[in-house]
């Protein structure tokens, strides 16, 4: 192996261990807005699909790492977040503007493993809130 493809690899894999990810949104078309949703590296829930719905429809299944960009109709919108292996969901809720961007991001959340590491699926769904979370990006 080269040293310099085994410089790539290196980079590539530190890369992903540090949760970096790269979200490209592009501008909305007239009258729309653009959302920008991107799934974190994190390794906790890493085999479990992260399902995203917007306003009640669902438009992507995101892996670790993997990001869905779309647009939608201005106003009140909820994002949710959930998966099939865990019960219970988490929501964002703004109002869309006409022509903004809205960067987002999906990742594991904290509370829910806890839930069932203590009282397995049983726990999960008395805590109710999923094993992902959605937030604005920074």
């Amino acid at each position: 192996m080269s040293l310099k493809f085994r410089s790539v690899l290196v980079a590539l894999v530190a890369a992903g261990a540090l949760g970096c990810y790269v979200s490209v949104a592009h501008a909305a078309s007239k009258g729309r807005t653009t959302v920008a949703i991107t799934r974190t590296n994190d390794f906790l829930y890493l085999a479990a699909p992260a399902a995203i719905e917007i306003n009640g429809t669902k438009v992507a299944s995101l892996g670790r790492g993997e990001s869905f960009n779309g647009q939608i109709a201005p106003g009140p919108t909820v994002v949710t977040v959930s998966t099939w292996s865990s019960p219970g969901s988490s929501s964002y809720r703004f109002n869309a503007v006409a022509g903004r961007t809205y960067r987002m991001i999906v990742g594991p959340r904290g509370k829910n493993y806890a839930a069932v590491v203590v009282g397995g699926l049983v726990g999960a769904a008395i805590e109710g809130g999923g094993a992902f979370e959605v937030v604005p990006a920074p």
